[in-house]
């Protein structure tokens, strides 16, 4: 408890400290005067409060409605880029100061704005452009009816106030369009707020009537009520693996919950007590992209994974990269015998945005040799 506050009183000074960053550059940037130059820097101390404010609110009974929850995420994404656009307007500023010039030509300052609001629409409109990601992947002792099967990966599809019942469609439409023989859920199945769960039942029925869904919760999941998002998945038709196992078609597919950490000793623990078969194939669903030692100890060949979002947008996906290395995007080996595939997610979490950075559902093309 004391760790989690903490961390989000450092976030909100964080933010309180980028938001008045972000105003005191461009009012430099503009050469503004000091009346509007101290409308610009309250407005955007606000900021912070308003984007804190949405997210608790979307957590409590009454929420604070779909349309203002959007709103606020948009202007934060928005926001966003104007601190990157502040970063670079600094950097300039500081170049013409050493050189003996006050101010720099207001033309630059204008370009750096406009750039930063043209990435923010970009990432808006790219968020929306579905692409998928094919892989091939061998399942040593598989069976034969396994050569030539395929699966589709999805994760992180962060259904909430953002992502509702029109994103469940398309996504689901999208599904069936490319027909795979099974679909994998990697977690974060919901987004955390409190929303109406049966017209996403509803939805992901019209897929689950036609191919069979595997889905592990994610961390998400746990921001709301995880019982109502577990049960309305079930309910959808998926058969939930939270820490379980079971037999398709001759092939082990394994989930388990979220554990934080790098090498989680429960995941150890979780995989021991499943009594894995050693003579069968085994998948294994784990929403981040850790803990690989354990299923490599317990003869998983493949994992599957989503949680990064791969930063969801530029530039953070350095820092995504940095804190789970290779294995943050793609298909990677763990050893000759483990194979890791980690998507980059479908949705959103916060600005409904992913620059450079396109959502996908990966398609999975298992061969037996």
């Amino acid at each position: 408890m004391n760790t989690r506050i903490i961390f989000f009183s450092v976030a909100i000074l964080v933010l309180f400290f980028i938001c008045f960053f972000t105003a005191r550059v461009y009012v430099y940037g503009f050469n503004l005067g000091n009346h509007p130059a101290k409308n610009i820097i309250v407005a955007a101390l606000f900021l912070p409060i308003l984007y804190i404010g949405g997210l608790l609110g979307a957590r409590t009974a009454n929420g604070i409605g779909r349309i203002p929850y959007i709103v606020i995420n948009i202007i934060a994404g928005i926001f966003f880029y104007f601190f990157i656009g502040a970063l670079a307007l600094g950097i300039v500023s500081i170049g013409f100061l050493a050189f003996g010039q006050v101010h720099i030509p207001l033309a630059i300052s204008w370009i750096i704005l406009s750039l930063s609001l043209v990435a923010a629409i970009a990432g808006f409109i790219q968020a929306t452009m579905i692409r998928v990601a094919r892989y091939t992947v061998i399942l040593p002792h598989a069976p034969a009816s396994w050569d030539g099967k395929t699966a589709a990966l999805i994760s992180d599809t962060h259904f909430g106030l953002i992502n509702y019942t029109k994103f469940s469609d398309k996504v689901v439409s999208t599904l069936l369009r490319l027909n795979p023989d099974f679909v994998l859920h990697a977690g974060d199945f919901y987004d955390g707020p409190i929303v109406d769960t049966a017209p996403l039942t509803a939805s992901w029925k019209k897929l689950t009537e036609k191919i069979p869904l595997f889905y592990t919760p994610g961390n998400h999941e746990a921001y709301g009520d995880y019982t109502m998002f577990v049960d309305s998945v079930r309910a959808a038709g998926a058969t939930v693996l939270d820490d379980k196992m079971v037999d398709y078609e001759g092939v082990n597919i394994i989930g388990t919950l979220y554990h934080g950490g790098k090498e989680n000793p429960d995941m150890a623990k979780v995989l021991a007590s499943l009594s894995i078969d050693p003579e069968k194939p085994a998948i294994l669903i784990n929403h981040p992209p850790t803990d690989f030692l354990a299923p490599a100890e317990h003869n998983i060949n493949l994992i599957v994974s989503g949680h990064t979002h791969r930063g969801q947008f530029w530039p953070l996906r350095y820092i995504t990269r940095k804190v789970y290395g290779a294995f943050d995007y793609g298909m990677h080996p763990y050893h000759e015998n483990l194979i890791s595939i980690t998507s980059n997610g479908i949705g959103t979490y916060g600005p409904p945005m992913r620059l450079w950075n396109k959502p996908e559902i990966v398609f999975i093309h298992f061969k037996n040799n």
